[in-house]
């Protein structure tokens, strides 16, 4: 049994959805290794020991992330050991995205970004449990949003009638139904924010700092050897 986790990030022009997939066994090593992230973060830095990796808030050092306000050098050093984590442990990461204004141009009547790219994320994540084996499947966990029964239905439908598109999939090694949970409480749900923060920010962000550009290629060094697939669709 492999398990999904995934999440979102974007801007006007750009949406993109990653997932962080691994074995059970895999996952339950993850937590291990975060947890104890976690506690030799609070010793140094006065942190809650079960604080949230969560991108944007770490990175920015506001939120729970405050006690490391103007830390870049030791914020970065902890999202490089969550991503080191992951790596290590066997998570593997499918990113993703499609140009907003380009989907909007070339369909009168598009469908959300968020849907399409989320129907694209659940095919390669269907294809990636296959290549494990026939009988292999999937489970996959969404954060919680505000639309997610619109996605059960969707996921329903495309299980019984199939993705659409050219690479139609009816997502036979995804366990029905899709889970949502509160990423507070989910090492996996916090792993893959991280993954697609550093992965939007490479994309889309250009900062002229050269230790932040540094930073940047250092996390982003840290998830590539774990990308099994990453696309972004230009209708």
């Amino acid at each position: 049994m492999l398990v999904a986790y995934v999440d979102e990030s974007y801007d006007r022009d750009r949406y993109f959805i990653g997932a962080a997939i691994a074995t059970l066994e895999g996952w339950e090593a993850v937590s291990s290794r975060l947890a104890a992230v976690r506690q030799r973060t609070a010793r140094e830095h006065g942190t809650d020991p079960e604080i949230e990796f969560h991108g944007h808030e770490l990175m920015g050092g506001s939120g729970p992330w405050s006690p490391l306000r103007g830390k870049h050098r030791e914020a970065a050093g902890v999202s490089l050991a969550v991503l080191d984590a992951a790596r290590d442990c066997g998570v593997r990461y499918l990113f993703r995205g499609v140009d907003v204004a380009r989907l909007h141009a070339r369909f009168r009547y598009p469908a959300p970004p968020h849907a399409v790219v989320f129907g694209h994320v659940l095919e390669q994540i269907d294809q990636y449990t296959a290549a494990h084996g026939d009988e292999e499947q999937a489970i996959v966990v969404a954060d919680e949003i505000a639309t997610q029964a619109e996605h059960q239905r969707a996921f329903a439908g495309y299980q019984e009638f199939g993705t659409g598109g050219a690479g139609s999939s009816m997502l036979r090694h995804i366990s029905s139904p899709i889970n949502f949970a509160c990423s507070r409480f989910s090492d996996g749900l916090q792993v893959v924010d991280l993954a697609v923060y550093v992965h939007f920010r490479r994309q889309r962000i250009h900062n002229p700092h050269p230790a932040a550009r540094r930073t940047l290629a250092r996390q982003w060094a840290a998830i590539a050897p774990a990308v099994a697939h990453e696309q972004t669709w230009v209708p």
